[in-house]
């Protein structure tokens, strides 16, 4: 993979020796608040059922999160699918399998899946009122993430069509009271989008849920945000020195003008975190001979999750 020297990590090799030309066409970089923590997301095609066993079985995670993944994939027949690999100065530490339903299923029948499926537990009545408060029929993709210690957890994710100008404070209100959270927090979730988002439908909106099934963390992922308003909305956050210096050296390695999209994560506690995401295509032809984010240009394919 030509990923700059700056951005090298030591899934690098692993990757194209693993998945061949998935890894070389179409890649997803990322990091978040956490130093030495990076991420590498890329499509699967063909056979995900081998792709998978064996991404697991390479990180040891044991039969649970493969078999898991496995029955969805039977169950759903998902149209598209990633897989996000995870690492830190230690090595591999966790993967995400995300898969994008066919159509959206109502939540009853979402939860009945997810129990009989993956033998997780849901909360249906968290999950209806979230629904209802984004305008959605249902989930548009999950996210499997099984973790070295052993850990499996599920992230439910919505498409919201609605317009970011219609998602007031009220309504985000409404969301977080579906979460089973206080909603003073409404406002300044309101006004992190507006500072982040540049127009258009609110997009995907996801909820991760913890081991009783109760929704622990509130996902927003505004796309194709602006360089500026990410770097003024990371200070804003007071992300360390460390954070910023890596995501300028990224951005101007990459070229980029935007983000592929900007996740920022709350808890009942409020802000909790960011993830900034960088789609590259390493076996591209760059302008001057130098790596080029494809996101600006009219025409070139970028990696997006499948739930958009």
């Amino acid at each position: 993979m030509s990923i700059p020297a700056s951005l090298a990590t030591p899934l690098k090799d692993q990757l194209t020796a693993r998945f061949g030309v998935a890894a070389g066409t179409n890649v997803e970089y990322s990091i978040d608040q956490r130093p030495d923590v990076h991420s590498v997301t890329l499509p699967l095609g063909g056979y995900p059922r081998y792709q998978i066993a064996d991404a697991g079985a390479a990180m040891s995670l044991g039969g649970s999160w493969s078999m898991a993944v496995a029955r969805l994939i039977d169950a759903i027949l998902p149209p598209t699918m990633l897989l996000r690999i995870d690492s830190d100065r230690n090595g591999l530490f966790a993967l995400t399998s995300y898969l994008r339903f066919q159509q959206e299923p109502g939540i009853e029948r979402f939860c009945q899946l997810i129990e009989r499926i993956c033998h997780l537990p849901t909360n249906p009545a968290q999950l209806t009122a979230v629904t209802t408060a984004l305008g959605c029929t249902g989930p548009r993709g999950i996210g499997l993430r099984g973790s070295t210690d052993g850990s499996i957890r599920l992230a439910v994710y919505f498409k919201v069509e609605r317009d970011l100008s219609s998602f007031s404070a009220d309504t985000v209100g409404t969301l977080l009271t579906g979460c089973g959270w206080d909603c003073a927090g409404a406002p300044a979730i309101q006004a992190d989008l507006r500072a982040v988002h540049v127009g258009g439908s609110v997009g995907v909106i996801g909820v991760d849920l913890d081991a009783s099934g109760a929704i622990a963390a509130l996902k927003c992922d505004p796309t194709n945000v602006p360089l500026h308003r990410v770097s003024t909305f990371l200070q804003q956050k007071r992300a360390a020195a460390e954070r910023l210096d890596v995501f300028g050296r990224m951005s101007r390695a990459l070229r980029a003008r935007s983000l592929s999209y900007l996740g920022i994560k709350y808890t009942p506690q409020g802000f909790a975190g960011w993830r900034l995401y960088f789609s590259l295509r390493p076996d591209g032809h760059a302008r001057l001979a130098q790596p080029a984010l494809f996101i600006d240009s009219p025409g070139a394919a970028t990696l997006r999750m499948p739930h958009y």
